[in-house]
């Protein structure tokens, strides 16, 4: 009977524990996801009273630049041994994506809320998170220059892709995160570099409140974290703001079916007997597609 008990407890526990990283974990991805949203559909309704447009991207431009970027950061991985330079870079490469993404949606808002001094506070409030990820790298100051970044880029990127063009990126970029995680494993190397850095381009999931104080530094790979990759939020999100154009409540409407494929995601990797990192962007696509054709039946469009 005792051991029984302790079995339950244990499950219990485990159970508990589950629920509450995926909690976290949806929470964190909804907000980003809502945040890029709307500074997309505020950035398009700018553009539009202004009559501008952003110059679309092809699927072979964005393509070439993955393959730039991603072949840049495993060359520091594989090619640059001195640990304190390689640090060093990929803390540059963080500080980037951070300051581009972030100003564009800090800029957006509080232009909207200062109409004359709103850039200014802008700069100086993506410089001071800059600052405190720094000196004082928390996951939940992570967390919030991640969001931003990924927002921001998200809107932007998003407004330059046609629907059509980001299923076609969907399905490659399934594919390639399927190899990427489970045949040459050059995600998880990646991964696990930037982590041990403590630059991560990903949002770190803890298990309660109390995780989101501990510091970067803190974190390891096989810790007790949830590590879910910043290319596993925006897609979907870009893929939701590629949609504006049809109305934002098509690009809410995929949202929510991109929340079915992260929960996906995470039952897969919840259920396996020796839990190791799993590639969340194919359940996502896949449930983002079935989304697209139930919105192009309900617009009555066709596929392409």
């Amino acid at each position: 009977m005792s051991g029984n008990k302790e079995d339950n407890t244990k499950k219990e526990k485990k159970e508990k524990i589950s629920f509450s990283v995926f909690f976290w974990e949806f929470a964190l991805f909804s907000f980003t996801l809502f945040l890029g949203i709307v500074t997309g559909e505020r950035i398009s309704h700018i553009l539009e009273i202004q009559k501008a447009s952003l110059s679309p991207i092809s699927p072979f431009q964005f393509i070439l630049y993955f393959i730039v970027g991603t072949g840049m950061v495993l060359s520091l991985i594989f090619f640059i041994r001195s640990k304190q330079r390689k640090g060093k870079i990929f803390k540059i490469l963080f500080v980037f994506s951070v300051f581009w993404g972030g100003l564009v949606v800090l800029n957006l808002w509080f232009n909207e809320i200062f109409p004359h001094t709103g850039g200014l506070l802008a700069l100086a409030t993506i410089l001071f998170l800059i600052l405190l990820w720094l000196k004082k790298a928390n996951v939940l100051i992570h967390n919030l220059c991640i969001i931003l970044a990924i927002a921001g880029a998200g809107a932007i990127i998003g407004l330059r892709l046609y629907p059509q063009t980001m299923v076609i990126l969907l399905v490659l970029f399934s594919i390639y995160d399927f190899v990427a995680v489970y045949k040459t494993r050059h995600m998880v190397k990646m991964a696990k570099e930037m982590i041990s850095y403590g630059s991560p381009l990903a949002l770190i999931i803890p298990q309660d409140l109390q995780g989101f104080k501990k510091k970067l530094k803190e974190i390891s790979p096989e810790g007790k974290f949830l590590v879910l990759g910043g290319g596993d939020i925006a897609f979907p999100l870009i893929f939701c703001v590629s949609l504006i154009s049809q109305g934002s409540f098509w690009s809410f409407l995929m949202s929510l079916f991109s929340l079915g494929g992260l929960l996906l995601s995470f039952i897969l990797f919840f259920i396996q007997k020796k839990r190791k990192p799993i590639p969340a962007l194919p359940p996502i696509t896949l449930f983002l597609l079935i989304g697209y054709m139930i919105i192009l039946y309900l617009l009555r469009k066709n596929f392409f």
